[in-house]
C-alpha cells in the first residue's frame, strides 16, 4: 500500500513549448520543464526560445545544432527530477508546491553546491568579509572537482579534498579555515535535511597556534628605501599602510582620505569584527603615513582604491621581503603585526596597542608583547657579545 501511494504521488516530467501561449518580439516561445503531481502542474523555465517550426514532439528540430540543445534540455530535465529522487530516497513524498520552491531557491539534496551557498549567503546577515571567504571556498571547490553537488559530500569526499589543499601545499590553518567553512556549510543542510549523515563525524580540524611573522625597524627601513616602480611600489606602499595604521588588507583597500581628519587621527569602522578604531598616525612612526598620503596628492584613496586582490599583493611583495631578509612566514597581514609589535618595542602598553587594533581580547594582543620582549633579549645579547669582543 505504501509503495502504492509513492508510485501515486511521484512527479512526472515532460518538456512543453509556448505553454502560455505567448510569443516574444522575434516570434519564440519559450520551452519548460512542466512537473504534473495528480491534477497539479508547475512549470521550469529552461531560459531556451525557439520558432513554432523548430518543435515537434517534445525535442527541437530543424536546428544545426538539434542533437546538442535536445541533450542539454534533456539533461536539465533530468537534474531537475534528481531534486524529487533525493528526497524519495530519504523517505520523504514531497507536494509539488514544495518541490518547485525548492528546486528554485536551490535549497535541495540535489542542488550543486554553489548554487546552494549563493543562497545561503543571500539569506544570511553575515559580514560582507565573511561572504568573500565562502564564494573563496567554493571557488577553490571547483577548481578540486568541478560542478560538486550537495549529495556528492561525503566523508571520502572530505578527505580527497583535504589530501587536495595538501598537494597544493596549502598552510595548515588555511586548509583548517577552509574546511571549517565547509562544515558550516554541510551542517546548514543538514538543518534543512537535505543530506542525512554528517561527513565531518570523524574528521577532526585542530589548528596549530598562528606563527605572526613582522618586520623589525631595520628591516622596515630598507623596504622603505627601496627603489621601485609601477605594481612593486604599490604593493611595498599598501604594505607600509598596514605597517603605519595596524589595519587589515580588507580595510586598507576601503580606506578613503575622509576616513582620516585634519587633527591627524584615522578613524574607521573595521570589516571583520565592525569595531570602530581610531589611530594618531600623525604622532606614529614620526608621522611617515602623513608622508605616505603627500606622495599620493593629498589622497590615499589613490593608492588604496586600486589595491589588487590580496593574493596577487603577497606575490609581488614576496622577492622584496626577501631582499629585506624577513622571516619566510611574512605575507600582507604581517604588515598588521609589524605595527603592534613595533609599538610594543617602543614602550606601548598591551591596552593601547589592542584599543588601536581594534581586538576585543587583550589575549590577542598578547603575543606582540612576547615579540617585542623576545626582540629586547635578542638586543641585549648582541650588546653583551659586543662588550665581551671589545673587551678583547
Amino acid at each position: 500500500m505504501q509503495a502504492k501511494l509513492l508510485t501515486t504521488q511521484k512527479v512526472r516530467y515532460r518538456l512543453v513549448w509556448n505553454h502560455a501561449r505567448r510569443l516574444n518580439k522575434r516570434g519564440e516561445g519559450l520551452v519548460e520543464i512542466e512537473m504534473q503531481q495528480e491534477r497539479r502542474r508547475r512549470y521550469i523555465s529552461t531560459h531556451t526560445y525557439l520558432q513554432p517550426e523548430h518543435w515537434k514532439d517534445g525535442q527541437v528540430t530543424g536546428t544545426p545544432d538539434d542533437a546538442a540543445r535536445n541533450y542539454a534540455l534533456r539533461r536539465m530535465m533530468w537534474e531537475v527530477e534528481q531534486v524529487e529522487l533525493e528526497f524519495l530516497k530519504r523517505g520523504r513524498v514531497v507536494a509539488l508546491p514544495t518541490l518547485a520552491d525548492a528546486i528554485r531557491t536551490n535549497v535541495n539534496p540535489a542542488a550543486r553546491l554553489r548554487d546552494f551557498v549563493n543562497q545561503m549567503m543571500q539569506e544570511s546577515d553575515r559580514k560582507a568579509v565573511t561572504k568573500q571567504n565562502y564564494m573563496t571556498l567554493v571557488n577553490d571547490i571547483d577548481r578540486f572537482r568541478p560542478g560538486t553537488y550537495l549529495n556528492d559530500i561525503d566523508y571520502q569526499w572530505v578527505q580527497a579534498y583535504e589530501r587536495h589543499l595538501r598537494e597544493r601545499n596549502v598552510m595548515h590553518n588555511t586548509r583548517i579555515s577552509r574546511l571549517r567553512l565547509l562544515r558550516a556549510v554541510v551542517n546548514e543542510a543538514l538543518s534543512r535535511d537535505l543530506i542525512s549523515q554528517d561527513p565531518f563525524r570523524r574528521v577532526k580540524l585542530e589548528g596549530t597556534e598562528a606563527k605572526h611573522g613582522y618586520l623589525t625597524s631595520r628591516q622596515l627601513h630598507q623596504l622603505e628605501q627601496m627603489p621601485l616602480s609601477g605594481k612593486e611600489e604599490r604593493a611595498r606602499d599598501l604594505f607600509l599602510v598596514g605597517c603605519y595604521t595596524g589595519l587589515r588588507f580588507s580595510d586598507i583597500r576601503t580606506l578613503r582620505q575622509t576616513d582620516i581628519g585634519a587633527d591627524g587621527w584615522l578613524r574607521k569602522r573595521t570589516q571583520k569584527t565592525g569595531a570602530d578604531v581610531s589611530i594618531p598616525i600623525r604622532d606614529l612612526f614620526d608621522g611617515r603615513m602623513l608622508g605616505l598620503i603627500k606622495k599620493y596628492n593629498g589622497d590615499i584613496g589613490r593608492l588604496c582604491s586600486k589595491a589588487p586582490p590580496n593574493s596577487d599583493v603577497n606575490r609581488t611583495l614576496k622577492p622584496m621581503l626577501a631582499k629585506v631578509k624577513a622571516q619566510q612566514r611574512v605575507t600582507f597581514h604581517s604588515s598588521r603585526h609589524t605595527f603592534a609589535t613595533l609599538l610594543s618595542e617602543r614602550g606601548l602598553s598591551p591596552e593601547t596597542i589592542q584599543h588601536l587594533l581594534g581586538h576585543a581580547s587583550a589575549q590577542t594582543t598578547k603575543i606582540y608583547n612576547e615579540h617585542a620582549a623576545d626582540r629586547r633579549r635578542e638586543i641585549m645579547k648582541d650588546l653583551v657579545n659586543l662588550k665581551h669582543r671589545n673587551a678583547r
